[in-house]
């Protein structure tokens, strides 16, 4: 009897492909559209509460899957078919077969400053993606991620007289987020070179909220400005891989990406409104203004990486990507004193071995991963946050060429001292992959 392990290491190199049934299409397709759907409604629980959220269109989320999270997020240039690489779309061609992919995250945050500490705890859905080969040289995805998160609440109190209690807060909000609806394509043009290209419909909601109460008035209403912006555009990623064989068990793999600058239509709407003391009912709104046809600025990110390959066993990558964030415009035409921003990864997968007919934990993919990162971020001084992390995980197989991933990051962003504010983190990201050799494949009678 064949190991089907052992079928799945030979078809990732091999071009042996077959067409698939148009109603097997239609079946996968309407559980893509469920599942997008799922996870646009939970879209909103994506949270990071950073105060840092509150710069530019909030907080940029990672576009890596729980297997890129195991290797410091690297995976510009790592690719087996085993997986989905939503990093690099010139490397979906190294799919051989129908893939999906979900998961999720929760973390444990710590944040300081001079003067105040908080724990949180919040609980993320992560990016879905289903990669789907259309031809022994075509593999095109469709997925839902998020993109930014804006989550901040901040306040200040003023008293209103040196000897009594008379006092005035304001509360500073913000939620929402964008995210991004893709639909990617990644070809292999010849034996060892891929091309990919990214499309993502991008859309999303901001709010960002000033409220003032003065606690000297016994009705103690509250003032609000509500600022609430929908965001809309297209955004594309071009991506390149070279996979030259350069020796009878080693690959070297090289990738590299760019995301396109580009603008985003805006609609802004604000209102002045007052609210009883307890915030909820609305005693008059007037609206300031209603601005549509703005437009912000996104920047280019830059990303390329670098990875030795033996398959079926080890790979060991190394990546680097930068954001030239001083080109960010808002709708007033500022950058919000945003830096440049770049960060470099290393990581390495093991699998003890892969052609093992028994011994599950012969099939267990380990990996592990570091990067550091110098984030566009200033609240004082003209010094970025710096966020180090390192992370672990591995791949456990359900069946053939499915896995149930686990990876555990720790990281620290920021040094009290010199950015004003200090955040460290613990994150555990689970997530599936799902595939079989069947999906897709007319069944054969010998």
């Amino acid at each position: 009897m064949s190991n089907p392990r052992k079928l799945a290491i030979q078809s990732i190199q091999s071009l042996a492909f077959e067409r698939k049934p148009l109603t097997a299409k239609l079946k996968v397709i309407t559980f893509t559209v469920l599942g997008l759907v799922f996870t646009s409604t939970l879209s909103k629980a994506q949270q990071t509460n950073s105060p840092y959220s509150f710069l530019g269109v909030g907080e940029p989320l990672t576009e890596a899957t729980s297997i890129n999270s195991m290797m410091g997020g690297l995976g510009v240039a790592s690719a087996t078919g085993l997986y989905v690489n939503t990093l690099n779309p010139a490397l979906l061609a190294r799919n051989r077969y129908t893939m999906f992919e979900m998961g999720v995250s929760t973390e444990k945050k710590n944040m300081q400053n001079f003067t105040k500490r908080s724990d949180t705890y919040r609980g993320t859905l992560g990016p879905i993606s289903l990669a789907l080969p259309v031809s022994s040289r075509w593999t095109m995805l469709l997925g839902l991620r998020p993109a930014t998160n804006v989550d901040y609440q901040t306040f200040t109190v003023e008293k209103l007289d040196l000897v009594g209690a008379d006092s005035t807060t304001k509360t500073y909000n913000g939620s929402g987020g964008l995210n991004k609806a893709i639909f990617s394509n990644g070809f292999r043009i010849k034996k060892n070179v891929y091309v990919g290209l990214e499309t993502a419909i991008t859309f999303g909601v901001i709010n960002r909220d000033i409220t003032t109460q003065n606690w000297s008035d016994g009705q103690r209403y509250q003032i609000k400005l509500a600022d609430r912006s929908n965001y809309s555009g297209v955004l594309f990623k071009l991506g390149g891989a070279w996979r030259p064989q350069i020796s009878k068990k080693y690959f070297l793999n090289i990738g590299g990406t760019v995301d396109f600058a580009q603008s985003l239509n805006v609609n802004t709407l604000k209102q002045f409104r007052t609210l009883d003391a307890s915030g909820l009912t609305a005693i008059n709104a007037d609206t300031l203004s209603n601005v549509k046809g703005a437009s912000i600025t996104l920047p280019a990110t830059y990303r390329f990486g670098v990875s030795l390959e033996k398959p079926g066993q080890l790979m060991v990558s190394l990546d680097y990507s930068t954001t030239k964030w001083t080109n960010f415009k808002n709708v007033l035409g500022d950058n919000d004193n945003l830096k440049n921003a770049y960060t470099v990864a290393l990581g390495a997968e093991y699998i003890p071995d892969f052609e093992a007919i028994s011994g599950y934990f012969n099939h267990v993919v380990y990996r592990a991963g570091v990067s550091y990162t110098e984030s566009p971020y200033t609240l004082t001084g003209n010094t970025a946050a710096k966020d180090y992390n390192f992370s672990v995980g591995a791949s456990l197989p359900l069946r053939t060429i499915s896995y149930l991933n686990i990876a555990f990051v720790h990281g620290k962003r920021g040094v009290l001292g010199t950015n004003g504010l200090e955040e460290q983190y613990n994150k555990i990201v689970v997530g599936f992959s799902l595939g079989d050799f069947s999906w897709f494949r007319k069944p054969k009678i010998d």
